[in-house]
């Protein structure tokens, strides 16, 4: 079939499980798939043919509310191809507010931590973008190492990037090394979770989710115990839900940080840049 027509059909075939303008979006995702192309680029071959089979099939499995990122195996983060796979969580686009506020601080050499690496996609742009960076990764999954692993390989940073298995800080001894520690931490309440749309709840790993009772859980911790591995001078950036603005600035006050807030393109406090005067 034409892309033109395959386009235009798929825009209405997902239009009956999300809103018109995403599934645009996820059409393109699509048809840059099957075309090996990028995105934006689908719009130049809508006089090319697709294969009609495989785009049915794809869009068949969507419609059963499986993500595309997992159906596809890929997903895009500031403006990159990454692997994803199933028992990963997902990157998503509010994440990239948390490489802005990196990028603002302007760090060009030493290194760097994540903790919760996932499929890598923060740590691994953020060593594209400063080729000065050393990264170390952590996660508890070891699935999530592994797709970093290849990510790393993929974009050809595996040589700056050293992956650990473990919770947290805990594989470190305490010690001032770190120019920054980042993450994008679990951060919804158990009730929150409950009330999840069934596409993350049945299909994205919970313990990337849920973070406790409070959903803040995760964000007390670090401000705890960040200091003891951060260099004089050093930032926690931490990734938080989209109501949690208030209570972060009040843990900030508690454990004396100072702290920076970036809004998400929606307009919600969705980063939080703290450092110790």
């Amino acid at each position: 079939m034409k892309v033109s027509q395959a386009f235009s059909q798929g825009k209405t075939f997902l239009s009956q499980i999300e809103d018109p303008e995403y599934a645009t979006w996820e059409v393109l995702l699509i048809l840059s798939h099957l075309l090996k192309v990028k995105p934006l680029s689908v719009y130049l071959c809508f006089d090319k043919e697709v294969s009609e089979e495989n785009f049915w099939e794809i869009l068949e499995e969507r419609l059963k509310r499986k993500p595309l990122a997992y159906i596809l195996k890929e997903a895009y983060f500031w403006g990159r191809k990454f692997e994803v796979e199933e028992g990963v969580l997902i990157p998503r686009q509010d994440t990239e507010t948390l490489v802005e506020a990196f990028l603002d601080l302007d760090i060009e050499q030493g290194w760097v931590l994540e903790l919760g690496v996932g499929s890598g996609v923060i740590v691994i742009t953020m060593l594209l973008e400063r080729s000065g960076l050393k990264g170390v990764g952590v996660d508890i999954n070891s699935k999530a190492l592994a797709l970093t692993d290849r990510n790393a390989r993929l974009h050809q940073v595996e040589e700056r990037l050293f992956l650990l298995r473990g919770d947290g800080l805990t594989p470190f001894k305490k010690s001032e090394v770190f120019e920054v520690i980042f993450s994008n931490p679990p951060y919804l309440s158990l009730e929150e979770w409950e009330n999840l749309e069934e596409e993350v709840r049945d299909f994205e790993p919970k313990e990337a989710l849920v973070s406790g009772p409070k959903g803040t859980e995760f964000h007390e911790r670090l401000m705890q115990e960040a200091p003891y591995y951060l260099k004089k001078g050093g930032f926690l950036i931490l990734e938080i839900g989209y109501n949690q603005g208030e209570k972060v600035r009040e843990l900030a006050k508690k454990y004396r940080w100072e702290a920076k807030f970036y809004r998400d393109l929606r307009g919600y406090e969705r980063v939080v840049v703290l450092w110790k005067e």
